[in-house]
């Protein structure tokens, strides 16, 4: 512990520059990005547009400092001066993450909660939302730039092996997922995908600065990325069908409500109910058969809908992978491949149909009155901003919330303009972002005026379930969507 101490304070004295360069960039991101915050008085496109490049030349801070320190006793070679003192690899690698922690995540941490206090947030109440995007910066930003600044000798080396893999990287998910936006991936893939291949990545790191055997190092890293490629091919790509579709049914069981149910209606849907619901990918076509989802609360909400279809003509079966799906209020929309309705939309098909949800359950409504500043539930932050509330929180809205008011078509003070309106939060995960508050503007059609009742509605997960539907013969070439 003493030597990676002494390593630490020698890295400190020789990159001080470059720190103080990283602190005046997270001092001008944490005092513009607050002013380019929707309902914030000097917002403009310029600040915004300053807070963009802030955004990306902190990461670019990020990498420059990561590998300047990992280069102070270079692993890759054999001739350096380094190796000649009697430093233990186990206290050179502890010194550099000592660095890492402290010199780079602290300072972007107490950033983030200047950020928040400014919001007016308690940053207390949302430890776990931090926790959750310092572990996602961990996993994408921070591991990759040290592995990477281990495997190379200049700093010209790691930004152009980190570009070539990006851009390589990119290339190919291009290529073998081109329409995967809309597939559902199975159950805890990302947290199992994560762990694993985190491991994979520090196997490698302490691998690296324990035998300093870099192609080897090299090799692993190649491996890696094409084992993390093939298993996105087979379980996120859904082209390991079998296993992703025991995964999937078991984590959304059959619906032991007999009054929850699909009813297929037949007839023609009205022309007003034929629009798009789904953003259709290139190759796709969007059908929209008459399906109704009967015995659902009215005040339930539905989240995560997906759909999983057989369609049989004469010589022809097509099973789809599981994919995105919207609920309407009388008609059920999927994505069908151009290729497989082309040849299915001129006959009769037989259709079998499984559709899965997450049911979400109405809590008890909070009414809040309406301010220049007033508390949302969840631990959020409002402003009124010239009619229109702004929402803030602590680096997620961890459940959908609606949004009940009387909105004002004329000017605040007349009552008989008054009218309600209904607006939905969505469900807004935490992700890397170096702004952890997460805004959400309340677009409720008019006015709000200071004063006025907000009725704040939660929902939380109730239950997930899973309904299947036989349609004998259906001619899903007249349910296409416009």
């Amino acid at each position: 512990m003493t030597q990676s101490l002494h390593i630490f304070r020698k890295d400190v004295r020789h990159l001080w520059p470059e720190l103080s360069v990283y602190a005046l960039l997270l001092v001008a991101f944490a005092l513009v990005v607050p002013q380019a915050w929707p309902g914030a008085a000097f917002s403009n496109t310029l600040l915004q547009t300053f807070a963009t490049l802030l955004k990306i030349l902190i990461p670019i801070s990020w990498l420059v400092l990561i590998t300047r320190v990992v280069h102070e006793e270079c692993l890759v070679g054999e001739e350096q001066f380094w190796i000649t003192r009697p430093y233990h690899w186990g206290s050179l690698l502890g010194a550099k993450c000592i660095f890492i922690v402290t010199s780079l995540i602290l300072p972007f941490v107490v950033m983030q909660w200047s950020l928040l206090f400014q919001a007016d947030i308690n940053p207390f109440v949302s430890i776990s939302g931090m926790m959750l995007c310092l572990l996602k910066f961990c996993l994408i930003v921070w591991l990759p730039f040290t592995l990477v600044a281990a495997l190379t000798s200049t700093l010209s080396a790691a930004f152009m092996s980190l570009a070539g893999v990006a851009v390589i990287w990119a290339a190919l998910l291009t290529f073998l997922f081109p329409a995967t936006g809309t597939r559902m991936s199975p159950p805890f893939v990302l947290e199992i995908f994560s762990f694993t291949f985190a491991i994979l990545l520090i196997g490698t790191l302490i691998y690296q600065f324990s035998t300093r055997r870099t192609a080897r190092s090299r090799i692993a890293v190649a491996a890696i990325l094409f084992l993390f490629l093939i298993l996105l091919y087979g379980f996120v790509g859904t082209h390991c069908g079998t296993p992703v579709r025991a995964l999937i049914r078991n984590h959304y069981p059959a619906s032991s409500d007999q009054s929850l149910r699909l009813v297929f209606v037949p007839g023609p849907l009205p022309y007003e109910d034929r629009n798009e619901d789904i953003q259709v990918p290139r190759g796709f076509v969007e059908v929209k058969l008459p399906i109704h989802l009967e015995g659902l609360d009215p005040n339930y909400k539905l989240r995560d809908t997906n759909t999983s279809f057989v369609i049989h003509t004469p010589g022809f079966l097509y099973a789809s992978p599981w994919e995105s799906a919207a609920v309407g209020e009388g008609n059920l929309s999927f994505l069908v491949p151009q290729q497989v309705f082309n040849r299915t939309a001129t006959a009769d098909a037989h259709v079998h149909l499984e559709f899965l949800a997450e049911q979400l359950r109405p809590k008890d409504p909070q009414i809040i009155s309406s301010n220049d500043s007033f508390s949302a539930p969840n631990n959020g932050r409002c402003v009124l901003t010239q009619g229109t509330p702004v929402c803030r929180y602590a680096y997620q809205i961890s459940v959908p919330t609606r949004v009940k008011a009387l909105s004002n078509s004329g000017a605040c003070g007349a009552p008989e303009s008054a009218k309600p309106t209904v607006t939905i939060f969505r469900l807004v995960p935490a992700g890397t972002n170096p702004d952890p508050v997460v805004q959400e503007v309340l677009s409720l059609g008019s006015t709000i005026c200071a004063g006025s009742p907000l009725t704040f509605s939660e929902y939380s997960p109730a239950e997930t379930f899973r309904l299947e539907l036989d349609i004998p013969s259906v001619n899903i070439g007249q349910y296409k969507s416009r």
